[in-house]
């Protein structure tokens, strides 16, 4: 037998379950990475086209509320989706470096 005694698992199917389930878990986060990010992006987009993110009642003087302005949020939900695009298509690009050296 492979790898050691009867009723053991061999040690290459070992390291081959470990490396596929991480394979897998990577892909998982790659896609949702991905997924994230176009939700961010398209969400921030529909969200001020709808106005929903309009700034409403302004504060009355002197009270201590902060209101962050529309395009502020704007800029920061596409910068954040940016981001999430970003990180996952450097881990597919990663990952396919990985693949073919392997």
């Amino acid at each position: 037998m492979r790898g050691g005694a009867a009723g053991r698992v061999p040690a290459g199917g070992a390291v081959f379950r470990v490396r596929r389930i991480g394979d897998i878990a990577l892909l998982v986060v790659q896609w949702g990475l991905v997924a994230c990010g176009l939700y961010l992006m398209l969400n921030s987009v529909h969200l001020f086209a709808l106005g929903a993110l309009s700034d409403g009642d302004l504060p009355l003087p002197g009270t201590d509320y902060y209101v962050i302005p529309v395009y502020q949020r704007l800029v920061q939900s596409l910068t954040s989706g940016l981001i999430a695009l970003g990180l996952g298509a450097g881990l597919f690009y990663l990952r396919r470096i990985y693949l073919a050296r392997s």
